[in-house]
């Protein structure tokens, strides 16, 4: 897990507890990485963030259309 260079979670934007962290205790979960990563590769390949949001399990759809 590479840290994140401004400190905040990548996932709700709060303050991370530990320095160099991407994602905040709250928001952690073993796996979180490798979705993002899925989520990320999703829109790289042309998927709206809503679906990629979607399908890689990054939020469910009420999470999503918030986006």
């Amino acid at each position: 897990m590479s840290a994140h260079p401004n400190g905040n979670c990548l996932r709700c934007r709060k303050p991370c507890q530990v320095f160099g962290c991407r994602w905040c205790a709250a928001c952690y979960y073993p796996g979180i990485d490798e979705t993002y990563r899925r989520y990320r590769d999703m829109i790289e390949e042309g998927y709206t963030r809503y679906q990629a949001k979607v399908q890689s399990g990054w939020g469910d759809p009420d999470e999503a259309r918030e986006d």
